[in-house]
């Protein structure tokens, strides 16, 4: 007989799996979301634009724990910035919390990394200069803003899809419950 899992709307969710009959082997399976909230900072002064961004959730595949610290890969569909109007350059940053079971679980954030490649930038319309990558490898997420994106002054007039690559830690002695992080995605005005 195994315990069930029960549903949680983000986080992750573990599970104590009891032996069947004549094993020793216990088994905890870990289920990873994250969330992100988007927020647009505009500066005053000059001409006003429409600049904004539209993120999507990060998925993060079901892990079994096994002893050891597992790192798995987190995908997101694109993010789409619009900078129409925008001549004074933008920049993306993220940043995130730890994550947390609502009890003394945590997963620190350190163990949460983002990278943006050129490639996983494109045009969608207007200004063809496509803005760059700031983080081309990973580097772990903390509560300060981290710049992946930049579009330089005089470029990035227009709109954008940027795919962010994502992979968390698990450390092998995470307790079982639902753990829950947000990311904080901000676009701002300025390269």
């Amino acid at each position: 007989m195994r315990d069930q899992l029960t549903s949680a709307r983000h986080g992750i969710r573990t599970a104590p799996r009891r032996p069947q009959m004549g094993s020793v082997r216990v088994r905890q399976l870990v289920t990873l979301t994250a969330v992100s909230a988007f927020f647009v900072l505009l500066v005053a002064g000059g001409a006003a634009s429409a600049l904004s961004i539209t993120t999507a959730a990060i998925t993060l595949p079901e892990v079994t724990l096994n002893g050891t610290d597992q790192t798995i890969s987190g995908t997101t569909t694109a993010w789409r910035v619009d900078a129409n109007g925008e001549t004074g350059g933008w920049n993306v940053t993220v940043s995130s919390g730890s994550f947390t079971n609502g009890g003394s679980g945590t997963i620190d954030v350190s163990n949460f990394e983002v990278r943006l490649l050129d490639a996983d930038i494109v045009l969608v319309s207007g200004d063809p200069t496509v803005p760059g990558s700031t983080q081309t490898t990973f580097a772990a997420l903390s509560a300060t803003p981290l710049k992946i994106a930049s579009a330089a002054s005089g470029t990035g007039n227009g709109v954008y899809d940027l795919t962010p690559s994502f992979r968390l830690t698990v450390p092998a002695e995470v307790v079982t419950g639902s753990f829950s992080a947000t990311l904080t995605v901000l676009v701002s005005a300025g390269p």
